[in-house]
């Protein structure tokens, strides 16, 4: 819980993002610009995560520790195209697989609301993120500075409350942006997302044209009764 003078910061810091990344897609409107713009915001929060490392606070994350890659992900619209545009690009072979575990993790989570979620990610690869350089902001925020909390699944994991809140600040204005632009920035649960614009070449462009792509789980069964 922040302190009212906290949460103030926090909603300047936010603005000042949203007005810089406002600025930026109002001249770069082009749909590459627009989808690969999402970037400064990944980039953005791993460096908020490498300079409180640089200034003494002890996260325990490392290489291999996967605890938190069981949790619900949820990616900024333009964070998911940005990640098919990866996988695309990617061998067939290696394509074709990425799709299977899609589809297999969406099979699986019907109910993606659930509070007990706790399904591997499908982009987990022998214990590694196999798309660590797009991987989702909300995905680099992710730290723990005690290990033993994770791998209990503890309701409450430590994090350094400063990396949070410039995270988050980093994840408001950018959203805020897009869509004062008139484009989707909502988020939605990583797998699907992926494994539908995966499905449907034209997602992308339609995303672009201001149409609505992705269904909201809260309305899909609605969709799917008629």
């Amino acid at each position: 819980m922040l302190m009212p003078e906290e949460q103030a910061g926090f909603l300047r810091s936010a603005d000042n993002v949203r007005q810089a990344a406002e600025r930026h897609l109002r001249t770069h409107r082009s749909q590459q610009s627009v989808v690969t713009f999402v970037a400064n915001l990944q980039r953005g929060v791993s460096r908020l995560v490498g300079s409180a490392i640089e200034q003494g606070v002890e996260i325990a994350c490392q290489a291999g520790c996967n605890h938190c890659c069981s949790a619900r992900v949820e990616a900024m619209a333009p964070e998911v195209f940005l990640i098919a545009r990866e996988l695309v690009g990617r061998p067939p072979d290696e394509l074709k697989h990425h799709v299977e575990r899609l589809s297999a993790h969406a099979a699986l989570n019907g109910d993606t609301h659930s509070p007990d979620w706790r399904t591997e990610c499908p982009f987990l690869t022998d214990g590694l993120c196999s798309i660590y350089e797009v991987r989702p902001g909300v995905c680099r925020k992710a730290h723990s500075l005690d290990v033993t909390k994770c791998q209990t699944h503890a309701s409450e994991i430590p994090q350094d409350l400063g990396t949070v809140v410039g995270a988050e600040a980093l994840a408001k204005g950018t959203s805020d942006a897009y869509r004062r632009l008139g484009f989707d920035a909502s988020s939605h649960e990583l797998g699907r997302a992926v494994l539908l614009v995966l499905s449907d070449p034209s997602a992308e462009s339609r995303w672009y044209s201001g149409s609505a792509v992705f269904v909201s789980e809260s309305h899909r069964g609605l969709d799917e009764g008629r």
